[in-house]
């Protein structure tokens, strides 16, 4: 028998309180997002598919986690210990799945920015091949590092072998490291160069708060790589682990607004109009990014582009 405590019985609450809200409101951009790629015509493209993608495996791996979360003070037998385990080793692949999808989902969504920069393709693409390379690495590791596969989670196999729990927390903190460094990159990089568009002021800061909100899931990893390095040995590894699966979805879910946040952009202005504030002021503006050797891009047609295959 294992004996679930009042402090994994409250952060469980916790968990539900948070991350319940959280996926309703991913909804809103990720709505958004899909609205205005395929009206008033299709413009629906593989960053859209990964992104779905890249959700539905969050809400897979919410659903398994929540297997772990009990919400009263009780003893519960070896049976479903060990599903609860299970569960919560399949949410890991999830989650892997999930990150790499959202990832390249926003990579992929930055390389419709027709950016003249020699570096702007290179850095995505390299970006792209990281995460790739840390996904196939990570999976291989999770369903090799325990011979047979049931002893990851079925604790009465004494025969089984399995990687010591340093190299655990080592494979770990890698994954946590990329995440959050690929996160800040993604972010800070598109509001360096949109923070330049020739717009007003109100507008380009609006734009850089969109597009920066996936500094919020590198917080999320950070917080998260913290929790997983106390979780052995803890006095209550139940309790820690189900902090860490509130942070896994936390940073799923903000990555994923992030992804959709460029999105929002339209209905807030709409909404600010109606209220009498006006982000643009006059329409003598373009989006055109200025530069050592002049205003790039120049043509009309890239300036639409960026408007409107970034930014909508």
């Amino acid at each position: 028998m294992f004996y679930i405590s009042d402090r994994a019985v409250d952060l469980a609450r916790v968990h539900m309180a948070v991350t319940v809200p959280l996926l309703v409101l991913t909804l809103l951009p990720l709505s958004a997002r899909l609205h205005h790629r395929v009206r008033p015509i299709s413009r629906f493209g593989w960053d859209d598919a990964l992104i779905l993608l890249g959700f539905a495996c969050t809400i897979t791996d919410w659903g398994l986690l929540a297997r772990e979360m009990f919400f009263s003070p009780q003893l519960i037998n070896y049976d479903t210990l060990t599903h609860a385990v299970k569960h919560q080793f399949l949410g890991i692949f999830f989650w892997c799945v999930a990150m790499i999808c959202i990832k390249t989902s926003i990579a992929l969504t930055l390389l419709r920015i027709p950016l003249e920069h020699p570096a702007w393709r290179p850095f995505l693409f390299v970006t792209i091949a990281v995460q790739t390379i840390w996904f196939i690495g990570d999976t291989i590791y999770m369903f090799v590092k325990c011979r047979p596969l049931s002893a990851n989670w079925d604790l009465s196999i004494s025969a089984g072998q399995c990687a010591d729990v340093q190299t655990d927390v080592l494979v770990s903190s890698i994954g946590s490291a990329l995440h959050v460094v690929t996160s800040l990159a993604l972010s800070i990089a598109p509001m360096l160069v949109l923070a330049k568009l020739r717009r007003p002021l109100r507008e380009r800061i609006l734009v850089c708060v969109l597009t920066g909100m996936g500094i919020f899931s590198s917080v999320a990893s950070v917080i998260k790589a913290v929790k997983v390095g106390q979780w052995r040995g803890a006095d209550d590894e139940w309790a820690y682990a189900i902090s860490i699966a509130t942070w896994t979805i936390v940073e799923q879910l903000v990555a994923v607004i992030a992804a959709c946040s460029p999105s929002l952009k339209g209905p807030i202005e709409s909404i600010l109009g109606r209220c009498g504030i006006n982000l643009t002021q006059t329409s003598n503006f373009s989006f055109v990014a200025k530069s050592k050797g002049g205003w790039c891009p120049s043509d009309v047609q890239t300036t639409v582009g960026l408007t409107n295959r970034y930014l909508t």
